[in-house]
């Protein structure tokens, strides 16, 4: 597999989200839709919901900072930060500052840079870049220049399966595991029954 080092930045177009001076709230009218880091789940492309609805007004032009399927969310402020695959988004969807918006070159497979986005030995390197006390945050600039490998476009392909196919066995062992706490609920429930009923009859 041929393998170049390349940093972030030869990968794709890193862009900051939209600065916001208060909290956002759901606006009648509104007009741009705002992904939100309660929205995501770390591991898992994102897929807009209709509860996920936060749409606003603005008058700034946001549509530098607009997303579509393809492109990948980097929560880079907090003591946990992750990529995201944009896999469903309306028109005109958004994102604030807390994350980066990275749009790929053609030659890069958005599943395999997150796949190594992932990766411990990138995550180190992000991690020490980080600044702040409060809420540390890991500067776009810095980011953007982390080396990272990229193979030949097969080579991403292969690596964009095996990390679909192993976010698929982490969601059915969650459904496992979800399944196999209801039914020992479910019996601890009529063992309890049970015990009061004996209870009852004596």
């Amino acid at each position: 597999m041929k393998t170049q080092i390349v940093k972030i930045m030869d990968c794709a177009e890193v862009l900051p989200g939209f600065s916001t001076l208060a909290a956002l709230r759901d606006e009648p009218g509104g007009t741009w839709q705002v992904v939100m880091g309660k929205h995501l789940t770390q591991g898992e492309p994102y897929i807009y919901k209709e509860e996920h609805r936060l749409r606003i007004k603005s008058e700034r032009d946001l549509s530098r900072y607009l997303l579509k399927p393809g492109d990948i969310l980097y929560l880079s402020r907090g003591t946990l930060t992750y990529p995201i695959l944009i896999d469903t988004v309306p028109d005109a969807t958004v994102a604030p500052a807390i994350f980066f918006i990275l749009s790929l070159r053609p030659n890069v497979v958005p599943e395999y840079l997150v796949w190594c986005l992932e990766q411990s030995q990138i995550e180190a390197q992000l991690t020490a870049l980080r600044t702040g006390a409060g809420t540390p945050t890991i500067p776009r600039k810095g980011f953007m220049e982390i080396n990272i490998p990229l193979p030949e476009m097969a080579g991403q392909h292969r690596i964009a399966d095996l990390w679909r196919l192993q976010n698929r066995e982490r969601r059915l062992r969650q459904q496992l595991f979800d399944e196999s706490i209801t039914l020992q609920r479910l019996a601890g429930k009529e063992l309890i029954e049970k015990f009061y009923s004996e209870q009852e009859r004596k």
